[in-house]
């Protein structure tokens, strides 16, 4: 039986206390949920923060009903001086916790959405950042912790580059978390096609929705937008796949910082059933 972790991330509360994000998501029905990525301003969990400030917030995460799946790695630079320290800490707190860690690689554009970066010096910022990975990628195999990165542009931009950064790196230790909403957005794309070149190394699946062409800066509701989360998870469920599947953003035309945490409590909510009646059909 199909029966991925359908789980929230908290940053649809980011404007909120990271305690009500958990209540919120708790509150919405959801098991599972996924770290993401600051709250009133603050890290959460933060990279810097000490081995008992993270086991407090997993107990916080237990405590109201939930598990942990995923956390990101801000966007930060792994080639520049302390990169190395600062993602190996990363994954230290992913083993605390029992998660994923979501990296993200180098942004592939000088101006967007438009400019791409030269040929040549993208080729060198690509370089660059697969020779830094190589111990960030030993380093999570020692401790146990899965890297998952997803398309953003850049090295893991489409299914086909997922698949080539997986096997550049050649580790168990880093797989992909597909995102088929940013595929629309970045690429302009579908995701239903461009998931089938990686799904065998797709190990979660970040949800988020898009509406129109590419670079339109509408993320409707979870179902009420352009991408086919059925037809995605379908091809993942033909691959064995049992990974978390955290909700992302779900704000459709609202601005998030004016969202009452009620309407956010509704959103998430509507967005899990919508999930659990995808893997129903699925499950047929």
């Amino acid at each position: 039986m199909f029966d991925p972790k359908l789980a929230c991330m908290t940053l649809p509360y980011s404007e909120l206390p990271f305690a009500r994000a958990l209540e919120g998501i708790a509150k919405a029905g959801y098991k599972y949920m996924a770290f993401g990525t600051t709250h009133e301003g603050v890290e959460t969990p933060g990279s810097e923060d000490s081995d008992e400030k993270i086991l407090e917030y997993g107990r916080m995460v237990q405590d109201a009903g939930l598990t942990p799946t995923m956390m990101f790695q801000p966007q930060g630079a792994l080639t520049a001086d302390g990169g190395l320290e600062l993602y190996q800490r990363r994954i230290d707190q992913g083993k605390l916790l029992g998660v994923h860690v979501l990296v993200i690689g180098p942004w592939e554009y000088k101006s967007w959405p438009d400019e791409k970066h030269a040929p040549d010096v993208w080729q060198q910022m690509s370089d660059e950042w697969f020779s830094a990975m190589e111990p960030v990628v030993a380093h999570a195999e020692d401790v146990g912790v899965t890297l998952v990165s997803k398309p953003h542009t850049g090295v893991t931009a489409t299914g086909r580059r997922c698949k080539e950064a997986v096997e550049r790196l050649g580790s168990p230790a880093f797989r992909i978390c597909y995102d088929g909403g940013n595929v629309h957005f970045y690429e302009g794309i579908d995701p239903t096609e461009d998931i089938k070149l990686c799904a065998d190394v797709t190990v979660a699946l970040c949800v988020k929705d898009h509406t129109g062409a590419r670079a339109n800066p509408l993320f409707p509701y979870i179902g009420e937008g352009d991408v086919d989360h059925e037809a995605m998870l379908a091809t993942l469920a033909a691959h064995g796949f049992d990974g978390p599947c955290p909700v992302e953003r779900f704000e459709g035309t609202n601005k998030k910082a004016e969202m009452a945490p009620e309407l956010l409590d509704e959103l998430a909510g509507k967005a899990l059933a919508y999930l659990q009646q995808v893997v129903a059909r699925i499950n047929g």
